[in-house]
């Protein structure tokens, strides 16, 4: 029998992933300039893959190319913030409204396993991992709801919301413990079936999430 091999990660994705760890960790800040030099020799990687992934981060909005100047990362605008809640607000209503209709308890337990590591490092005070999980948390929901389509609109929006992420927690640090409380909520109202409450709660979870972005 032949053997599978596991799949092979590409240089471009290795390089994605870490540029995007030292965006979400807050290495890499807003209204900065850098070069391909600079990230060639931060991460140790050649500079065509580092050009490929800095690519993929101009097409989501993360960065600008400017030819004389190097590689912008940009702040982060009103209308960004309002655009990308709104959008993950149509999303994961959705998506909690069709998974609590007949959501399994295999399917609780995944979500409950992602709360447990989220809560670990919630008590580290780490958050880059705690923003992992949480990401992780809503990622899950939407794959469970099982809409291709709209598990892969999510995805795309993905980066955006570690990187926002990453500013709302460093902004109200104790928003670490109330992330995780709010998603206890949610998935004890998916597992009862209560449909409303559990929209509810990811809306006002969402919510808050945004004013706190904005400052409101």
């Amino acid at each position: 029998m032949k053997k599978t091999l596991p799949k092979k990660e590409f240089l471009k994705d290795q390089a994605y992933n870490k540029i995007k760890e030292l965006l979400t960790r807050g290495e890499l800040s807003p209204g900065e300039f850098l070069s391909e030099g600079y990230l060639s020799e931060e991460l140790g990687m050649s500079r065509t893959p580092i050009r490929s992934a800095i690519q993929r981060f101009e097409h989501e909005g993360i960065v600008r190319i400017h030819p004389k100047q190097g590689i912008y990362i940009c702040d982060i605008s009103i209308q960004q913030v309002n655009e990308i809640y709104e959008a993950r607000s149509v999303l994961e209503t959705f998506a909690i409204q069709k998974l609590s209709q007949d959501i399994k308890q295999l399917q609780i337990q995944e979500l409950q396993d992602i709360l447990k590591l989220q809560f670990e490092e919630i008590q580290k005070q780490d958050i880059y991992l705690s923003l992992k999980y949480d990401t992780e948390f809503h990622l899950k929901i939407m794959e469970l709801a099982e809409n291709k389509e709209m598990y892969e609109m999510f995805k795309g929006i993905e980066a955006k919301l570690s990187f926002y992420g990453q500013k709302v927690l460093t902004k109200k640090i104790d928003r670490l413990l109330q992330t995780y409380e709010e998603h206890l909520l949610i998935l004890t109202e998916l597992e009862k079936g209560n449909v409303e409450s559990a929209v509810h709660y990811m809306e006002e979870h969402l919510e808050k999430g945004r004013r706190i972005l904005l400052d409101l």
